[in-house]
């Protein structure tokens, strides 16, 4: 299994379709299932639904992320960690870009050979 490379090829399509906006960022349910979990900024949420609720609330309308860094290992059960850093800006700031951090644990999706979804995804913005 080639770790770097899923990763690679998971962070560009979350972060695209993130960044398309409410509407196209719908399109990430297929990455999640009942028991993937989402820590926002302290706030836990559970299964497809909820997750993608918190994803797709007012104030993250517009959203650009800038990933500056995407760093992965094997996880136990076939999976791939992923850690991403990077600056984002909401609703167009790009001159207050904001630094975040968020992981991810990608598990294989049974039964889809290949095809891996979010079993675990924890979201920081950092403050100096």
């Amino acid at each position: 299994m080639d770790f770097n490379a899923i990763a690679n090829s998971f962070v560009c399509h979350y972060y695209n379709t993130f960044d398309s906006g409410i509407a196209g960022r719908n399109n990430l349910s297929s990455l999640y299932r009942p028991e993937s979990m989402l820590t926002w900024e302290k706030t836990q949420a559970q299964g497809q639904q909820n997750i993608l609720a918190k994803l797709t609330t007012p104030e993250l309308a517009t959203v650009k992320h800038a990933v500056s860094t995407n760093d992965a290992q094997p996880a136990p059960g076939n999976g791939v960690l992923v850690t991403v850093t990077g600056g984002l800006a909401i609703d167009n700031a790009f001159d207050k870009p904001m630094q975040f951090t968020e992981t991810f644990n990608l598990q294989p999706i049974p039964g889809q050979p290949g095809g891996f979804f979010v079993y675990n995804q924890i979201f920081r913005l950092i403050f100096a």
